[in-house]
């Protein structure tokens, strides 16, 4: 099977990008609520599966009952399946979309494409996430990721509703030149 462009998995997403947004940005949101007594003795690890886990809470909220997303906890690995032509993990990532964490065996599996127990080898592989400053405090914006081992194939960040322009797309594809292969 000939890999997907970018055009093409964002267009099959299309329907979902304000959903993935929110699911980020709520998750941002509800971690930064915490008390800074709290925030001030977590380590970006912590802040990290904080908002990991409202970000699952939140998606599972929203893609509850839905018949066009599925959700799908292999081992621990939470995944989404969209359609018949997407799954999808959450993830904090870096510009580049990827993500820094050590992975565990079923996230190195997902990333490199490789066959997952009860997981079809077709849909395409994604992270959906969000950006940080670099202070780790600030919501950068939430964005899509297509892995390919330790890197990225490409980038596309969501652009926000109230930032978009009418009859234009929902996302830009902010891959940097360069970025695979280093």
């Amino acid at each position: 099977m000939s890999e997907r462009t970018l055009d093409d998995v964002m267009d099959s997403l299309s329907h979902l990008l304000d959903d993935f947004d929110s699911v980020a940005r709520s998750a941002h949101e509800r971690y930064r609520a915490y008390p800074p007594a709290i925030l001030i003795e977590h380590s970006p690890r912590a802040a990290a599966t904080c908002t990991y886990d409202h970000m699952v809470a939140e998606a599972d909220r929203r893609f509850f009952g839905r018949p066009d997303v599925r959700s799908i906890d292999m081992r621990g690995l939470k995944l989404w399946l969209v359609g018949d032509h997407s799954v999808v993990r959450l993830k904090k990532m870096d510009e580049d979309g990827v993500s820094r964490n050590y992975p565990t065996k079923q996230a190195k599996d997902f990333d490199a494409g490789e066959e997952l127990p009860g997981l079809p080898l077709a849909p395409t592989r994604l992270s959906v996430g969000y950006l940080l400053d670099p202070t780790g405090t600030q919501f950068v914006r939430s964005q899509i990721a297509r892995p390919h081992g330790r890197k990225a194939l490409w980038c596309a960040a969501i652009i926000p509703t109230e930032q978009r322009e009418a009859g234009k797309r929902a996302w830009r594809d902010v891959t940097r030149q360069g970025s695979f292969g280093r």
